[in-house]
C-alpha cells in the first residue's frame, strides 16, 4: 500500500512540475521571447551596420587592396585580355569600379558572416560542456543568436544590395565618358590614318607602348578603360594620361615589339609607307632623292614644309642632292644591309604626316631568301616599281642598229619581270592583300632615253602601251591582276625638275601618297597624275 501511495504522489508531483513548465513557457518564456527576439534582431541590424562601417574604414578585417601587382598577376576580377595576347595587364592601379568595389562589398558580406559564424561556434562550445549549458543554449542563447543572425544577414543583404545599386549608378556615370573618350581616341586616329612605324624592326602598330616617366614601367595599352578613365596611376604612383592621342603628346611612343622609340608624331599623324623596288642599278635611289627634292620644293611653294626627322637622313639627302646637282650619281645602296626608312615630316597648315620611303639594295629583290627579310613590304600602302628601259632587250636591239646605250645609263642587270614576280610572290606568301594596294610603275632614265629610236613614240600618256611593245605585256597583265590600281609614269630623275613637269620623279610618290590619305598639295594631278588612264581592276576569281 505505501508503494501505491508513493507512486500516486510521484505522478501528482510530475503533473505539477509539467504544469509549471508549461505555464512558465506560456506565461513567461514566450512573452519574453516576443520581446527579446525583436530586440535581438534589431541588435543584429546594428551589428551588421557596425561591422560594415568598421570593415570599410579599415578598423576590422579590411578588404584586400587590389594592387598593381595583383593586376599583373591576374588575381583580380578584371577580365582577361582578349585574343592571344601574351602580355599581362599593365602594372597600374585599377579604376575603383573595376576591381576594388567588388572587393569592398565582398569583404562586408564575409566580415558579417564570419562574425555570426564565430557566435554559433561559441554557442556550440557552451552546449557541449554540461546539462545546464545545454538548457541555456536551448532556451536562451540559440533563440537569441538566431534572431541576431537573421537581423544581421538581412541588414547585410540590404547594405550589399544598396551598395551594389549605388556603385552601378556611379560606374555608369564613370563608364559612359570613359567609353566616349576611348571611342574618340580610336576615331581620331583612324580618321587621320595614324600609326607608328618602327625605324628599327619595321613593325607597324596602331597601339604603341609608353614607358612611365617615373619608373620606366612599360604600359602596353593606355586607352581609357579598367585601369583608368581620364588618367591612370602607374604602380610607382606616377600619373599618366590615358588615350594614345593624349599620351603621345607627353610621352615618347615606343614599338610594342622591340621597345625602340618611334618617330615623333607616330600614332598621332597620318603615316604613309612607300617602298621603292626594282633591280640593281635600276635607279631606285636616284628616284627617291630627286622625288623628295621635287616634293619638298612643291610643298614649300604652297606654304607647307618637308623636313627630315633625323640628322643622318638630312645629311644623306643633302649629299645626294649635291651630287645630282653637280651631274654626279647617288651612292649605291649597300647590299646585305637592311635599309633604314628615309622619313620626312610633312606640315601644311594643321595637316601633319610622316612619309617613309624604303630603298633596299636591288640584290634583296633578286634573291628569294634575301627578300624574306624585307618586312616593310608587308606594311606598305603602295609600292613604286622601277623599270630601267636600258635593261630591256627590245631597247638594246633597236640601239644596236646605230645609237649606243649611253655610258651614264648603267643598265640594270636583272630583268624587270623576274624582280617583279619574285617580289609579288613574296607578298603573296606573307598574305599581303595586294588587291587593296596601289602600284606605280615608273619607267626611269627618261632624260637619257629621249631622242633615241626606242623612245620615238614614248610619251607620259603612253607608258603602258610602250611597255607592251617593249615585250613587257606579261608584266603589265600580272601587275594589273595583282594590284587594285596600277599607273604608269615616265620619270626623269633629275635634280631641280619641278613637280609640275610630266616626267617629274615626284609624280609616283604624290599619287601613292594620295591613295594612302595624304595629298601632298592641292592639285587634281595629285590624285590623277600624268599617265595613261588606269585599267579597271578585274573581278576576283
Amino acid at each position: 500500500m505505501p508503494y501505491i501511495l508513493g507512486f500516486i504522489a510521484a505522478i501528482v508531483a510530475l503533473y505539477f512540475v509539467a504544469w509549471l513548465l508549461v505555464a512558465g513557457l506560456l506565461w513567461f518564456f514566450l512573452p519574453a521571447l516576443s520581446i527579446v527576439l525583436p530586440v535581438a534582431a534589431a541588435a543584429g541590424v546594428l551589428l551588421a551596420f557596425g561591422s560594415a562601417l568598421l570593415t570599410l574604414t579599415d578598423r576590422r578585417t579590411p578588404p584586400e587592396t587590389v594592387t598593381p601587382d595583383r593586376v599583373t598577376a591576374g588575381a583580380t576580377r578584371l577580365r582577361r585580355l582578349r585574343g592571344n595576347n601574351p602580355f599581362a595587364r599593365d602594372r597600374a592601379w585599377p579604376a575603383y569600379f573595376s576591381a576594388q568595389a567588388h572587393a569592398d562589398l565582398g569583404q562586408v558580406w564575409r566580415a558579417d558572416a564570419t562574425l555570426l559564424a564565430d557566435g554559433w561556434h561559441w554557442i556550440g562550445g557552451v552546449f557541449r560542456r554540461s546539462w545546464p549549458g545545454r538548457a541555456a543554449v536551448a532556451f536562451v542563447l540559440a533563440p537569441g543568436w538566431f534572431a541576431v543572425s537573421a537581423g544581421a544577414l538581412a541588414a547585410t543583404a540590404v547594405i550589399v544590395g544598396a551598395g551594389g545599386v549605388l556603385l552601378f549608378v556611379l560606374w555608369a556615370l564613370w563608364a559612359v565618358p570613359t567609353g566616349l573618350l576611348r571611342a574618340a581616341d580610336q576615331l581620331v586616329r583612324r580618321s587621320r590614318g595614324a600609326s607608328g612605324s618602327c625605324p628599327a624592326c619595321y613593325h607597324v602598330t596602331q597601339l604603341p607602348v609608353f614607358a612611365c616617366p617615373g619608373c620606366g614601367e612599360i604600359h602596353r595599352d593606355v586607352r581609357p578603360g579598367r585601369l583608368g578613365g581620364l588618367w591612370r596611376r602607374c604602380g610607382c604612383g606616377h600619373v599618366l594620361p590615358t588615350s594614345v592621342v593624349r599620351a603621345a603628346r607627353k610621352i615618347p611612343p615606343r614599338c610594342p615589339r622591340c621597345l625602340e622609340p618611334l618617330r615623333a608624331g607616330a600614332a598621332l599623324v597620318t603615316d604613309v609607307r612607300l617602298p621603292v623596288f626594282g633591280p640593281v642599278s635600276a635607279g631606285k635611289t636616284r628616284l627617291v632623292y630627286t622625288g623628295l627634292l621635287a616634293v619638298r620644293d612643291r610643298v614649300a611653294a604652297d606654304g607647307g614644309e618637308i623636313e627630315f626627322v633625323d640628322e643622318d637622313s638630312r645629311q644623306t639627302f643633302d649629299n645626294a642632292v649635291s651630287l645630282l646637282g653637280a651631274g654626279g650619281d647617288t651612292v649605291k645602296t649597300p647590299a646585305g644591309e637592311l635599309p633604314p626608312a628615309v622619313t620626312v615630316r610633312y606640315t601644311a597648315g594643321r595637316r601633319r604626316a610622316l612619309l617613309h620611303l624604303f630603298d633596299a639594295a636591288g640584290e634583296f629583290y633578286a634573291d628569294r631568301d634575301d627578300n624574306t627579310e624585307l618586312e616593310f613590304l608587308d606594311h606598305a600602302q603602295g609600292l613604286v616599281f622601277v623599270v630601267d628601259p636600258f635593261s630591256l632587250p627590245w631597247v638594246r636591239d633597236q640601239l644596236a642598229g646605230g645609237s649606243s646605250v649611253p655610258v651614264e645609263a648603267n643598265p640594270a642587270a636583272e630583268a624587270p619581270e623576274y624582280v617583279y614576280h619574285l617580289t609579288a610572290k613574296r607578298l603573296q606568301d606573307y598574305r599581303v592583300d595586294t588587291r587593296r594596294q596601289r602600284l606605280a610603275v615608273a619607267v626611269v632614265k627618261a632624260d637619257l632615253l629621249a631622242g633615241l629610236p626606242p623612245a620615238d613614240d614614248l610619251t607620259p600618256d603612253g607608258v603602258r602601251a610602250w611597255l607592251e611593245r617593249a615585250g613587257l605585256d606579261n608584266l603589265v597583265l600580272a601587275a594589273e591582276r595583282d594590284f587594285r590600281e596600277v599607273r604608269y609614269f615616265l620619270v626623269a630623275s633629275l635634280a631641280g625638275l619641278p613637280a609640275g613637269d610630266p616626267r617629274s620623279p615626284a609624280a609616283p610618290l604624290a599619287w601613292l601618297s594620295a591613295g594612302a590619305g595624304l595629298r601632298l598639295w592641292a592639285d587634281p594631278a595629285n590624285a590623277s597624275p600624268p599617265g595613261e588612264p588606269d585599267k579597271e581592276p578585274e573581278e576576283a576569281v
